[in-house]
């Protein structure tokens, strides 16, 4: 007990208690006990003082030689070589009688006295509750479970340290009430418990000296340099870096008593064995750079245990092992290496051997059946270590994807992760590693688009507003200030801006703006800045600068409308299409990515390829063909829905590329992205991206309008196919009754380009289902 408390206790120092015991063993039927009794009571009537007490450390040490003889009774001569245990006052812990094991400890320790000072205070403003957990319990019997493990640590003069657990025996001390101590009823109790960290309340209800502490105290330790070794053991497997990991080393040696021993680890994949993922292991049994099938391993008896039984390998005589075997791989490699025993030691984690452990010594027996028992203490850790480790690893792919591919998408992740496990282990083995560029062929694309129509027009009006404002309001300011002589310098600015504002009304060109943004820059902002530094009389120039946008120092009003427009659109597209990809997914699993440009474009590549543990089927393309036409739909009705809610109101086409020929795409390191591979495939992405701005054949008119749906196509079996889609959209009243069957022009590198072009109902009633082919066909 710590010294904390010392002010709530009247403290008495006797042995009454330990005299009270002696007098009822004059009763034993044991002649040795009561014999023991009646001499121990003798000494007692020579030095009454001993049981009556004393408040004085001091005096109570007046009778040592008799304490030294009394406290025999307590401290068994036979064992006081072996028990590390003391007698000590209450409170002061201070020692007053030891075993000799425990003395020879202090003698030899770095402190040598005061080594249970503050023990049972957990720092150095911590509230010591032991003393109060005693008395609630002890006298109240309130059974308050305040009980935690106390240690202590004692480092010898050599710097070796021993841990011990301690336990407190209670069994000679007496605690009663005072005149001035308080009842503790159970309300009390509750509030004490609500408030355990508080002081002041403690304090409140346990006055200084309301209570007496007499007797003395036991305190019993038990070494525990063990388990401290596997707790350093299970922190540096906690905290893997190069140093832990030659920390680990020498825990095992500690915890195994053998200086001498070798620490490895290689890991197991299916039949084949590979040295493990980081190098800061050694490998005993393999070599660096060696990967070899199990059954090359060992002999037939220690592969079976090992790689089959899933059971631990105790070799404790390796030269015996080789006359035994006549001489094989392992025995072989052992014995060049000087090695004369050995355990291994298969990692289990889900059903499968990932790692071997390696301990080996260049002593015979020295690793045996008897002293590998304590793997067992360590073997929980090991084994939560490498199943640790395995997810890390995994993780450290996912890293090295992300680092080297950017973000990817989930459906091909299992394609790139083959690819950085193969870099990590090239970059493991000290090789330069090289990540591949990743294939994935014959593979059908389906591409959509939902854009804003006429982007660019609404953009040039929005920048065209800012800057007729901008020129307006300067303007305004420059008229106010014709006079002081200025007057032809001013009339010059606003001929200026007069010419600026006629050309933006008459043509807005794409200069237009930067020449705007120059003639501020160069004549007007450090004229307005000379005027409000200068002049008192300048709230206008203040008001004006003070309106425009920081970085670009402009009118930002209109444009920012335009701008909180887009994104709002983007978020609003992008986040509907994200919820149905995961049912699109269940349809089947296959590459998606969305853009965001001023509205939302989206590629879907599916084939076998992709989808590595999913058969392909034809159905599946159609399925998803479907899909695509029923989400389009639902997002363009679902934007004009939101419409309102924006600042500035866009209309918005549909756009969908059905191509049938089945394609190659690699992915771009350089870009961080996917795209079409080979020049029989760029087909694709030039029709791709030239029919958003395609017109119909013969005509001036775009093919993308607003409310409608395009599909563009080159196939008569397509036309077919999608003919059906649309019926069936008609019977949902998802697209109109008018369907469209139109040429386009001629593009750059593509003729015979067709698309089909629907109505699409705004007011569409969404489904709570995606649509399938069986409902198609029973329709």
């Amino acid at each position: 007990m710590g010294n904390q408390n010392t002010e709530l206790f009247k403290v008495v120092i006797s042995l009454r208690l330990l005299k009270e015991k002696l007098e009822n063993e004059l009763n034993s039927s044991n002649i040795l006990i009561k014999q023991q009794a009646e001499l121990v009571l003798k000494l007692f009537e020579e030095s009454p003082d001993l049981a009556s007490g004393t408040s004085s450390l001091e005096d109570f040490y007046k009778h040592k030689s008799v304490i030294d003889q009394i406290m025999a009774t307590v401290f068994p001569s036979a064992l006081t070589d072996n028990e590390i245990k003391a007698a000590v006052s209450p409170y002061s812990n201070d020692i007053f009688y030891c075993s000799n094991r425990l003395q020879r400890i202090i003698n030899d320790s770095e402190i040598q006295k005061d080594i249970f000072k503050n023990l049972y205070q957990d720092n150095e403003n911590s509230i010591d509750l032991l003393a109060y957990t005693i008395i609630l319990n002890s006298y109240y019997n309130y059974a308050i479970d305040f009980d935690r493990p106390k240690t202590i640590t004692v480092t010898n003069l050599n710097g070796v340290r021993k841990r011990y657990r301690v336990t407190f025996n209670a069994d000679f001390l007496d605690i009663y009430p005072n005149e001035n101590a308080i009842e503790i009823t159970k309300d009390i109790v509750n509030e004490l418990l609500a408030n355990a960290n508080d002081k002041t309340f403690w304090k409140k209800y346990f006055p200084d000296n309301s209570w007496t502490v007499e007797g003395f105290g036991i305190i019993n330790l038990i070494d525990t340099t063990l388990d401290e070794q596997i707790d350093d053991f299970k922190t540096h497997l906690i905290e893997p870096n190069r140093e832990s990991f030659k920390l680990l080393k020498e825990d095992i040696r500690r915890i195994f008593n053998l200086p001498n021993l070798q620490l490895g680890s290689y890991s197991m994949s299916k039949d084949f064995l590979f040295p493990a993922y980081d190098k800061n292991f050694e490998i005993i049994t393999l070599s660096q750079d060696e990967q070899l099938n199990i059954s090359q391993y060992a002999c037939d008896q220690v592969n079976k245990q090992l790689f089959v039984d899933f059971k631990p390998v105790i070799i404790a005589n390796v030269e015996q092992y080789h006359k035994q075997t006549n001489g094989n791989r392992l025995s072989n490699l052992l014995l060049k290496k000087g090695l004369k025993s050995i355990v291994l030691i298969p990692i289990l984690i889900n059903k499968e051997v990932n790692y071997i452990i390696e301990l080996a010594s260049d002593c015979v027996n020295q690793i045996n059946a008897i002293n590998m028992v304590k793997l067992d203490t360590i073997m929980p850790f090991i084994l939560s270590y490498s199943a640790r480790v395995i997810t890390e690893f995994q993780n450290e792919i996912r890293a090295v994807i992300q680092e080297e591919c950017t973000s990817i998408h989930h459906a091909v992740v299992w394609r790139f992760e083959e690819e950085a496990s193969k870099y990590i282990q090239a970059r493991n083995n000290d090789e330069t590693p090289t990540f591949n560029e990743i294939v994935f062929k014959d593979v059908l694309p389906l591409y959509g688009q939902v854009d804003i129509v006429g982007s660019s027009i609404a953009r040039n009006d929005a920048i065209q507003k800012d800057l007729t404002s901008q020129l307006e309001q300067t303007k305004s300011i420059l008229q106010k200030r014709l006079t002081n002589g200025a007057f032809s310098f001013y009339e010059q600015l606003i001929y200026q801006i007069d010419k600026l504002l006629y050309e933006l009304k008459d043509a807005f060109l794409t200069n237009s703006e930067q020449e705007v943004n120059l003639f501020y820059e160069k004549q007007i902002f450090p004229l307005l800045e000379h005027l409000a530094a200068s002049n008192s009389n300048n709230q206008d120039i203040k008001v004006f600068l003070e309106s425009l946008e920081k970085e670009s120092k402009t009118i930002y009003k209109a444009r920012k409308a335009y701008d909180c427009t887009v994104d709002a659109t983007n978020k609003t597209l992008s986040s509907f299409l994200d919820k149905q990809q995961i049912v699109a997914q269940n349809i089947y699993p296959h590459y998606f990515e969305k853009f965001k440009t001023d509205g939302i474009e989206h590629n879907i590549y599916l084939g076998q390829s992709i989808a590595k543990n999913a058969t392909y089927h034809p159905s599946t393309l159609y399925s998803l063909r479907l899909w695509q036409l029923q989400v389009t739909c639902e997002m363009e009705a679902m934007y004009y829905q939101k419409q309102k809610e924006f600042p500035v109101q866009l209309e918005v086409a549909s756009l969908i590329l059905a191509y049938d020929v089945p394609i190659t795409i690699r992915y771009r390191m350089d870009e961080k992205r996917f795209d079409v591979d080979g020049a029989y495939n760029v087909r694709y992405e030039m029709i791709k991206k030239r029919i958003d701005k395609a017109h119909i054949k013969n005509t001036n008119e775009r093919l993308t309008q607003p409310h409608k749906l395009c599909v563009v196509y080159s196939s008569n079996a397509i036309e077919r196919e999608y003919l059906k889609y649309f019926e069936f959209l008609q019977s949902k009243n998802y697209v109109g009754k008018e369907i469209e069957i139109l040429e386009l022009e001629e593009l750059q590198g593509a003729t015979g380009i067709k698309a089909i072009r629907v109505d699409l109902n705004h007011n569409l009633k969404k489904v709570a289902k995606t649509f399938t082919i069986e409902d198609l066909q029973n329709t």
